[in-house]
């Protein structure tokens, strides 16, 4: 039987154990649904005070001119008006709180003459309601002067709306709302692959070790080779996390865009994207040392002593890309720990969410992981091979190196 079959062979056993049961089955619905219900929880906090409050404005009747001017100005500033007709004598009784019960008073109320009417406050006047109304006249009484001069009242307020200065930027700078919704994007899709990560990489470790304390890898070993076990043992775990990563990364996408996050200029599929490429690099990287290494022991209880080391080089990534990117994303630091192996699955999809990267960086990264995968296969297989098959206390990794 040819090497690739027999490594699909076992990949097909790990897929089949690892995907198709239950457990897994009921555990990632309820993963997606809780995603779901964050999304809606979401969106229920950020739009339930989309609607800004009403402002009501009470207008007699000798000032109706300015109604259409008052409800331009306010939606110059994005403020919700309503404007009611009332007598001064109504309007006074109304903001002195002696108005007819179950009818609010209004926030202002204007009289007297369009080009300089008053406006009657309860105490202390709104600066929206003011403002609004020292537009309003403004507009009139600009309307007024130049139709007495017997030019168009709606032209000179064309010109008068197109008379700004056009600001431009010599450096460009992002905004704190983009920065925050990206920060979010990017920690949303790190911690799900450091999640997968070290999913995977456990699962590998302890699925190595059940082999030797059962006994079932030298029954396995009379008919395959050791590369050949731990190639289709990582290759069925990892399409098992690529699911994973997959599935929760497209629900993460889905909740980001009914949150709103596209609309700020986020490439959102794109950062999918790249969550992808990084899983399969970080995951052949991680996987092979934890399949590798897990092989120097031989029972459950002695797993810790050789993945804790392997967790934090899972960790120290993590967090520093947690702490140091966003606060410096082009720092020389953050740039060079970028271009290695075990920091770039974490850092680079970080920094490339925010926007930051120059052209050469990514494919640099790439390169760099995949230059050093096979001379992981071959440390990975060398340790495996030496010590799959020994038993009793943990292998030394120098012995295990040591050639024959």
């Amino acid at each position: 039987m040819s090497g690739p079959r027999v490594v699909w062979m076992v990949a097909k056993r790990e897929i089949k154990t690892r995907m198709l049961t239950k457990a897994n089955i009921v555990s990632m619905s309820i993963m997606v649904v809780l995603i779901a219900i964050g999304a809606v929880v979401g969106n229920y906090f950020i739009n339930r005070n989309d609607e800004p409050p009403t402002t009501t404005v009470a207008v007699a009747r000798e000032t109706s001119a300015l109604e259409p001017l008052l409800e331009a100005a306010a939606a110059d500033r994005d403020v919700r008006l309503e404007l009611t007709t009332m007598t001064a004598e109504d309007a006074r009784a109304a903001l002195d709180g002696e108005g007819d019960d179950g009818e609010a008073a209004p926030d202002a109320y204007v009289d007297g003459e369009p080009a300089a009417p008053r406006m009657l406050v309860a105490a202390t006047p709104d600066a929206d309601v003011l403002a609004i109304v020292s537009e309003a006249t403004e507009a009139y009484a600009n309307a007024e002067q130049v139709g007495a001069l017997g030019g168009d009242p709606d032209a000179f307020a064309q010109a008068m709306a197109q008379a700004v200065p056009r600001v431009e930027a010599v450096e460009a700078t992002d905004g704190e709302e983009f920065y925050g919704a990206a920060f979010g994007v990017a920690m949303g899709m790190i911690s799900l692959l450091f999640g997968a990560l070290i999913g995977t990489g456990s699962m590998i470790a302890m699925g190595v070790v059940e082999e030797k304390t059962s006994r079932v890898v030298e029954i396995l070993l009379a008919t395959i080779r050791p590369s050949q076990l731990l190639a289709g043992k990582v290759l069925g775990i990892g399409v098992y996390g690529l699911f994973q990563v997959l599935v929760l990364g497209v629900a993460l996408a889905a909740a980001a865009y009914s949150l709103g996050v596209a609309s700020l200029d986020i490439d959102v599929g794109s950062a999918l994207v790249w969550l992808v490429v990084w899983f399969l690099l970080g995951y052949t990287i991680f996987a092979l040392l934890f399949g590798g290494f897990a092989a120097l022991v031989s029972r459950q209880e002695d797993i810790g002593s050789v993945t804790t080391p392997l967790l934090f080089l899972l960790f120290i990534p993590f967090y520093a890309t947690m702490f140091l990117v966003p606060n410096d994303p082009e720092s020389t630091l953050v740039r060079v720990l970028s271009q290695i192996p075990v920091f770039a699955p974490f850092m680079m999809p970080v920094r490339e969410a925010f926007g930051v990267l120059e052209p050469w960086e990514m494919p640099l990264a790439i390169a760099i992981a995949v230059v050093t995968i096979p001379g992981l296969v071959w440390l990975a297989a060398r340790v495996y091979q030496r010590g799959v098959l020994h038993t009793g206390g943990r292998m030394r990794i120098r012995e295990a190196l040591r050639a024959r």
